[in-house]
């Protein structure tokens, strides 16, 4: 956001007809507000990991909750698309998020992503098995809390969260791209970045990498490698099809969904 040419790169994208998520800690959307109308394939995405105290503790910034629920509530009442992501931890507070999404949805909030946390640091195997399974568990939780809210990360996906299936890393259906160029073999790891999305492709020796191939994709569930698995149809089982066609046609912007809790 404080990129001096985000108005620009804004429009240029959206006058292309792509469907654009601004990812942002919230802090500026006040001040940014006046670079764009309102697009229906634009929304401000911002990242809210539980009410005030939380997510001021998990960011280590105090008073930034304060300012993205601040940007939230100007975002709407601009007329923007709004949806918040929410990085799950293996300790996350399901109750405190259980509030937080009552109060956006006083605002509302179009739609929630949830987000896996992703430790930096090397775990051992046990640890690993550990990890994971706190993850699921916690995933299981807040999907017991939150799922009667508009969930735009997808069902097979969130079913891979909570430990119910297996899903293998696709990062090549969802690159970064940024100033030095494509991350290979994606943002979290980053060991060279290829200069266009070909050479991505075939430089990468994608089989050395996912869990039990590399130690730094052990604890990695993000949605950047599989997110894309899902919707593209790796691992697939039967009936996975008419669970996504189900989900594409039964969402709806800042609504809960009847019979869930």
């Amino acid at each position: 956001m404080e990129y001096p040419e985000i108005p620009a790169l804004v429009r240029e994208i959206l006058q292309r007809g792509r469907h654009l998520f601004l990812y942002t800690d919230g802090a500026m959307i006040r001040r940014r507000l006046h670079m764009i109308p309102p697009y229906t394939n634009f929304f401000w995405n911002v990242r809210l990991d539980g009410t005030e105290e939380v997510h001021d503790t998990r960011t280590e910034r105090r008073g930034l909750f304060i300012e993205a629920f601040d940007g939230v509530r100007a975002a709407k009442n601009a007329g923007f698309f709004v949806v918040v992501t929410t990085t799950i931890y293996p300790d996350t507070d399901v109750n405190d998020l259980g509030v937080l999404y009552e109060v956006l949805h006083t605002l509302h909030v179009d739609g929630y992503l949830l987000s896996p946390y992703y430790p930096a640091e090397k775990l051992c195997r046990d640890g690993s098995a550990r990890f994971r399974e706190k993850m699921h568990q916690r995933f299981r939780e807040v999907i017991a809390r939150v799922g009667s809210y508009n969930l735009m990360t997808s069902p097979i996906y969130l079913e891979y969260l909570q430990g119910e299936r297996e899903l293998d890393c696709s990062a090549w259906g969802s690159p970064t791209y940024g100033p030095l160029g494509w991350s290979e073999p994606c943002s979290k790891q980053s060991v060279r970045y290829a200069k266009t999305y070909k050479e991505l492709l075939e430089q990468v020796v994608w089989e050395n990498y996912g869990r039990g191939l590399n130690p730094r994709c052990e604890n990695c569930q993000c949605s950047e490698g599989f997110e894309p698995a899902a919707l593209l149809g790796v691992n697939s089982k039967a009936g996975d099809f008419w669970k996504m066609l189900a989900w594409q046609f039964s969402g709806s912007l800042g609504e809960r969904r009847n019979g869930l809790r």
